[in-house]
């Protein structure tokens, strides 16, 4: 086949698989089974945890369960979830043991990661101990992997995307470690000593690796709308209490003994997963004990997004945040679907505050929250459509910024300064020490301590590298004023390309001067045979490659923009076949 056909028919081949190629949410969850688990999981309950977290997450999402204790095993796995992945998931939790010998978490962080996050969706990995890091009888060993975890591990999985959502399930858990894990990754940490506690702990690990979209639950009710093909309600039971029920809008009544083709009634001693398909439009009711934590998830095509915060946010300072309506993941601007909706927040128990639409931002709603106490708060926001409703919890932390980074950035000389700002209402300067450990790409970090000069902490960056990221994080240690000893939390940062992107690097052109060859050098062209015919057709001709090239480009540009069209008036008239239901 000729070369410039070859081309052209790679390039028409590789433009659908481009256009269709979805990301996967990828979920990895290390489950920790060492012998102190006898005492601080006596009865197991790690089991009922892992399994609530598999019954709540998605279908198609990339999951693998691990056990590690001294060695990491995998449990489960599956490149797609779906109903069959779960039964088999679920029998492999009786494996789940207290009889480890060491608590080996750099270990178990680098198998899992190592064998995993390949994709370009969403990366989640969920991390369950009650201990710290063990690896040895010697004290010494074990803390060296320790700070390796936080020195070279902790930034490689910073610059995979990867979130860390950590679970200490005792207070002996190295709980400083699992903070940082956490926060400087962008995941999200709890702390579960009961049963229940653990239980909760892991559904919120669900809603945070994989959020779910929900419609309000009030007094035990519900709407369902057209938009809405499938609900799942998670139902918390509490000791001795009745037999859950569902009142569906017809008011008949259905429990876990009923035999209906469209109900899926999962019973656990602890609580209740009833998914219903098709469900019928109107008020459901729920006839079981109210519960903070019970939910109501819906699969529908009609999204309420939500852009920031993260999971971490400065105490006192304003939280932004943007909210949309999108169908199929096209963006809802229209103004007659606009106007019917009502947007609220509460934060905590606090009375809510109503989300305005966004000046010269069709379909897009905004609001900033005043700052927040140091400490964990939920934000609770509803929509109302009137025909529909939908409801969004995210949980975020407030964190202390009693030292504040500040950033600079020379472009042309590739500099990167930054500055520390201690609150010297509330530090003892004289006291403080910041040290930075600098990763540049993978290679093992570099300490170094930032001093202050004339009363000023910098930190400066000379000839920041093009091709390969720095990865930094801050070791801070201090003293309030009072005399307490204190470690505030900053934030690691990636310092990459996107820093300098403000400039456009200066086209440089090489002048190669070629010095003829001398009289003396210079000998008589040899007789060359002429090439055979074969050989002659090998040769490029690149006016004809460029002509080719441009011809396909511009013909994958007309291809994508029909696409593009049509997949605009498909999803146009989608919206109005959504606004018909709803209405």
């Amino acid at each position: 086949m000729k070369p410039w056909l070859h081309t052209l028919l790679l390039c028409l081949w590789l433009y659908p698989h481009y256009c269709i190629c979805a990301e996967t949410d990828e979920v990895q969850v290390l489950i920790d089974v060492s012998g102190s688990m006898k005492q601080n999981d006596p009865n197991n309950l790690r089991v009922d945890a892992a399994e609530l977290l598999i019954d709540l997450l998605p279908d198609s999402t990339k999951v693998s369960l691990w056990l590690f204790a001294e060695d990491v095993k995998l449990l489960s796995h599956t490149d797609a979830l779906d109903s069959d992945w779960r039964k088999t998931a679920l029998k492999s939790l009786k494996a789940i043991h207290s009889r480890g010998a060491f608590t080996n978490i750099e270990r178990a962080l680098e198998t899992a990661t190592g064998q995993g996050f390949g994709g370009t969706g969403n990366k989640n990995l969920i991390l369950l101990t009650d201990g710290m890091v063990d690896i040895s009888k010697d004290i010494m060993v074990s803390a060296d992997s320790r700070e390796r975890i936080l020195s070279e591990g902790l930034p490689r999985l910073i610059q995979r995307g990867i979130k860390i959502n950590t679970i200490a399930l005792s207070d002996q858990a190295d709980k400083p470690l699992l903070h940082s894990l956490a926060y400087d990754s962008g995941g999200w940490n709890e702390i579960a000593v009961t049963a229940d506690q653990l239980q909760r702990a892991f559904l919120k690990m669900a809603q945070k690796a994989a959020p779910r979209d929900t419609v309000p639950l009030t007094d035990n009710r519900f709407t369902i709308d057209g938009s809405i093909r499938e609900f799942s309600v998670l139902v918390f039971k509490q000791a001795g209490a009745n037999p859950t029920r569902l009142i569906d809008p017809d008011r008949q009544s259905i429990d876990s003994e009923s035999k209906r083709p469209n109900v899926a009634w999962l019973a656990n001693p602890s609580y209740d997963l009833i998914t219903v398909k098709q469900p019928a439009l109107g008020s459901w009711q729920i006839q079981a004990a109210i519960d903070p934590d019970n939910q109501v998830m819906i699969l529908t095509d009609l999204q309420l997004v939500l852009e920031g915060p993260g999971n971490f946010v400065s105490e006192s300072e304003a939280v932004p945040l943007t909210l949309s309506f999108t169908e199929q993941g096209q963006l809802i601007s229209r103004a007659d679907f606009l106007q019917l909706i009502s947007l609220s927040v509460a934060v905590d128990e606090q009375a809510a505050a109503p989300i305005p639409a966004s000046a010269g931002q069709a379909g897009f709603f905004s609001h900033q929250i005043p700052g927040l106490s140091r400490g964990k708060h939920r934000l609770h926001i509803v929509a109302d459509g009137k025909t529909f409703q939908r409801e969004l919890n995210r949980d975020i932390e407030a964190v202390a910024q009693v030292v504040r980074l500040e950033k600079s950035v020379n472009v042309d000389k590739r500099q990167v300064g930054l500055t520390f700002q201690p609150d010297i209402a509330v530090l003892d300067v004289a006291a403080m020490s910041i040290t930075a450990h600098v990763q540049k790409g993978e290679e093992a970090a570099q300490s170094q301590v930032v001093t202050a000069q004339n009363g000023i902490w910098q930190m400066q960056i000379e000839h920041v590298p093009a091709d390969v990221p720095l990865h930094i994080r801050f070791d801070v240690t201090a003293k309030t004023l009072d005399g307490n000893a204190i470690s505030p939390t900053l934030p690691a940062i990636t310092i990459d390309e996107s820093w300098f992107a403000s400039a456009s690097p200066a086209s440089v052109a090489t002048d190669e001067k070629v010095t003829p060859p001398s009289p003396e050098t210079q000998t008589e062209p040899e007789s060359v045979p002429a090439p055979p015919m074969e050989a002659a057709e090998a040769t490029t001709n690149w006016a004809m490659v460029i002509g080719i090239v441009t011809f396909a480009n511009l013909l994958l540009f007309g291809i994508g923009y029909a696409v593009y069209r049509a997949l605009n008036k498909s999803n146009l008239k989608k919206q109005q076949q959504l606004l018909e239901k709803l209405t």
